[in-house]
């Protein structure tokens, strides 16, 4: 836990403002670096962690600028969000998917759908593959190439593009939560390497190569691995978020 500043809000507000913004700056910073340096050990090599310690340094400014003790009484929760919001927003303005990726995701997305209410289980990788109509390594390449960056560090996108972004208010945090229950169910629901992969990489923070040398495959397999899981969590909440079909009337139209 960072230290906070001394004294209490109440007697930094009887600071002048320039002062009271630099200490919440000062105690800003250092939750800066943690989490860009967190969140880049965990993305591609190319990504640079002083990217996102520059973007997350413009959502801390943000944040101090912003800052109401009287909502929210405790800075540092308030901060974490906003410097969160700025670097995952930093992330998916250099989001190097195509529109073409993106339909591409969206049709794994929905074939997975169907064939889970289908079988009335997961679908198997080889299953999945064979209703895409392509080989089953071709399918787990596709799997990691769209969902890299942002989509697979925090599963971003499934609670919309700026979740993380807008300030935190009861019906934001309710819906958070909610993303949260939504997940656990569904990853309860996966098979048991794509959850043992997903615990390890969000839970124990490992990189993709530690995970690689725990279980015994190649860097790129866990990538693969992540991808697929990534698919099949956004295929299973879209699935909960569909409209239920509606019921047709056996009865003739009037005319």
């Amino acid at each position: 836990m960072l230290r906070q500043p001394e004294g209490t809000y109440a007697a930094m507000r009887a600071s002048s403002p320039d002062s009271v913004r630099e200490d919440l700056v000062q105690l800003g910073l250092p939750i800066v670096r943690r989490m860009a340096f967190r969140m880049a050990r965990r993305l591609p090599s190319h990504i640079d962690v002083n990217d996102l310690i520059g973007a997350g340094t413009e959502g801390l400014l943000r944040a101090v600028a912003a800052f109401d003790q009287e909502r929210y009484p405790q800075f540092e929760p308030y901060a974490k969000s906003r410097i969160r919001g700025a670097i995952l927003d930093e992330l998916r303005a250099g989001d190097s998917l195509t529109r073409y990726g993106r339909e591409r995701m969206g049709q794994v997305t929905k074939t997975i759908r169907e064939l889970q209410q289908q079988l009335g289980r997961a679908p198997e990788e080889s299953e999945i593959a064979d209703r895409l109509g392509i080989p089953i390594d071709q399918y787990q390449k596709m799997a990691a190439e769209l969902t890299q960056g942002p989509a697979l560090l925090g599963l971003a996108g499934v609670a919309g593009d700026d979740a993380e972004s807008q300030t935190p208010t009861p019906d934001a945090e309710f819906a958070e939560g909610d993303l949260k229950r939504r997940l656990v169910a569904a990853i309860s629901g996966l098979p048991a390497r794509l959850k043992q992969v997903l615990a390890l990489y969000y839970q124990e923070e490992c990189t993709q190569a530690e995970i690689g040398e725990i279980l015994g495959v190649t860097e790129s397999r866990v990538c693969q691995i992540l991808g697929e899981a990534t698919l099949r969590l956004r295929a299973q909440l879209e699935d909960e978020d569909a409209p239920s079909p509606k019921k047709k009337s056996g009865g003739r139209k009037p005319k």
